[in-house]
C-alpha cells in the first residue's frame, strides 16, 4: 500500500556543498516536479524555477545574507566533484528543511551530491503527524522524518531552516478568532524575555534578539539619534500576520521583529525612520519594512543572529 497518493511526493538528492566557503545544505532537484512542493510564494515565482532549470543557484535568505552574496553575481561552489562558478539566479526559501541552496539534476551531478536520499511527501487532508508516523515506522529509527505543516491535532510552529529551527524552538499554539495566538507556556518561559534598552525602555522579545536589539538601539544613541525615534509600539505580540488565521504566523510571535514610531511609519508610506537608523539596524542584522514592495517602515525583522564577535 502507497504512502502518498499518485502525484503527492517527490524525491530529491541532499547533501552539503561550500558555497562562498562555507558549508551549505543544498538540494538538487529538478524544478519542473519539486516546484509543486516548494513554500507558498516560492513556488509561484517562476522566474526562480527558471534559474534552477538554467543552471543556476538559488540560495535561501538567511544564508544569502550571512554570506553577502549578491543576485546575478558569479558564487564559488564546491563538492566531492568538481567545483564550479555559479550564477546566483534567485534569492528564495524552498520551504523544505535542509534546503539552504537549490541547484538542478546536472550541476548536482557536477558536485557530487549523493544519489537520490530524500522524499518529500504530502497528506492531502488527511493529518500529516499520520504520514509522519507511518513512514517513521517503515524507515526506521535512523531515518530523519520532519513535519513541515502543523499537525491537526496540534498545530505546531517553526521558523523555516533547521538552523532557524534549532535556534529560536517550535512551539504548540492555540489560536483564536481574532488572529491572537498563544503559544506553550515552556517555550515562552524559554525564550521571550524582558529587558530594558536604551530609547525604548522595557521590551519583550526573543532572548536571542535582545542582544542585537540593544547594540543597534545604543549606536543609534551614539549616533546622536535617538531623539528620531519616539515610541515602542511592540516586539513580543503572538498573532498571525494582520491578524488573519488564513496568513502565515508572524515573527512578531517569535518575538524577533519590532514595530517603532507606528504613528508615523504605517504600512504603504515612505514614513519618518531615519535612513542612518536604518542603517544601524542593517549593520545588527536586522531587515528592514521600508525595504519592501508594499512597505512597512515602522518593522524591523531579524534577519540573522550574528556571531558574538561580530556584535
Amino acid at each position: 500500500m502507497a504512502l502518498a497518493p499518485e502525484g503527492s511526493a517527490v524525491s530529491y538528492r541532499s547533501g552539503v556543498v561550500r558555497v562562498a566557503d562555507k558549508q551549505t545544505r543544498t538540494v538538487g532537484i529538478d524544478p519542473s516536479t519539486f516546484r509543486a512542493f516548494a513554500a507558498e510564494g516560492t513556488a509561484e515565482a517562476t522566474a526562480v524555477w527558471q534559474a534552477v532549470a538554467r543552471g543556476e543557484l538559488v540560495v535561501a535568505h538567511e544564508p544569502a545574507a550571512a554570506l553577502g552574496l549578491v543576485l546575478g553575481n558569479e558564487v564559488p561552489v564546491s563538492g566531492p566533484g568538481q567545483p564550479t562558478a555559479l550564477r546566483l539566479g534567485a534569492i528564495a526559501t524552498a520551504g523544505v528543511t535542509g534546503a539552504d541552496a537549490v541547484v538542478d539534476a546536472e550541476t548536482a551531478d557536477r558536485l557530487g551530491l549523493p544519489a537520490t536520499n530524500t522524499v518529500l511527501m504530502t497528506a492531502g487532508e488527511d493529518d500529516p503527524q499520520a504520514l509522519a508516523d507511518r513512514v517513521r515506522a517503515i524507515a526506521g529509527p535512523t531515518a530523519s522524518v520532519d513535519l513541515l505543516t502543523p499537525p491537526a491535532a496540534s498545530p505546531v510552529a517553526f521558523l523555516t531552516g533547521t538552523k532557524a529551527a534549532k535556534a529560536f524552538g517550535s512551539f504548540s499554539y492555540r489560536y483564536f478568532p481574532d488572529g491572537t495566538i498563544q503559544p506553550d507556556d515552556d517555550w515562552v518561559a524559554q525564550n521571550i524575555a524582558t529587558q530594558t534598552l536604551p530609547i525604548m525602555g522595557a521590551v519583550t522579545c526573543h532572548r536571542l534578539m535582545l542582544p542585537q536589539l540593544r547594540g543597534a538601539l545604543e549606536d543609534v544613541v551614539k549616533a546622536g539619534l535617538a531623539s528620531t525615534l519616539h515610541t515602542y509600539d511592540g516586539c513580543y505580540v503572538p498573532r498571525f500576520i494582520e491578524r488573519n488565521p488564513e496568513n502565515s504566523i508572524s515573527l512578531h510571535t517569535w518575538g524577533i521583529a519590532i514595530d517603532m514610531d507606528a504613528a508615523t511609519n504605517y504600512r504603504g508610506i515612505t514614513g519618518t525612520m531615519h535612513p542612518e537608523v536604518v542603517a544601524i539596524f542593517k549593520r545588527w542584522g536586522f531587515r528592514w519594512g521600508g525595504d519592501w514592495k508594499f512597505t512597512d517602515p515602522m518593522h524591523f525583522e531579524l534577519g540573522a543572529v550574528l556571531p558574538e564577535g561580530s556584535r
